[in-house]
């Protein structure tokens, strides 16, 4: 499969665009351009992650008691948790109470 595909371009003028009509033949193109295609990777493959605001950290789902020991045992306090993970203090909070 090719990364690119072309794109017929007009340029018209305001009058033009003004009396445009759905399918009206707008005749030969201005110009034809080759493009690179946009593509978006299949979610349905990728598992659920969440991301660690850049600090590359990924999580799945909720936070675990394990995962929060784990970084209170490297000596990060509620605030550099919650930052590292990517939410809010209150969020972690909340967390800590269901566990």
């Amino acid at each position: 499969m090719s990364r690119y595909t072309t794109v017929k371009v007009w340029q018209l003028t305001p009058e033009q665009i003004a009396n445009y009509k759905p399918g009206m033949d707008l005749g030969e193109p201005d110009r034809i351009e080759k493009v690179k295609l946009v593509t978006f990777p299949d979610f349905d493959l990728l598992p659920e992650q969440r991301n660690g605001r850049g600090r590359g950290i990924r999580i799945k789902g909720r936070m675990t008691s394990q995962e929060y020991e784990m970084q209170r045992n490297r000596g990060l306090n509620d605030v550099q948790i919650a930052d590292l993970y990517g939410i809010k203090l209150d969020t972690l909070q909340f967390y800590k109470g269901t566990w």
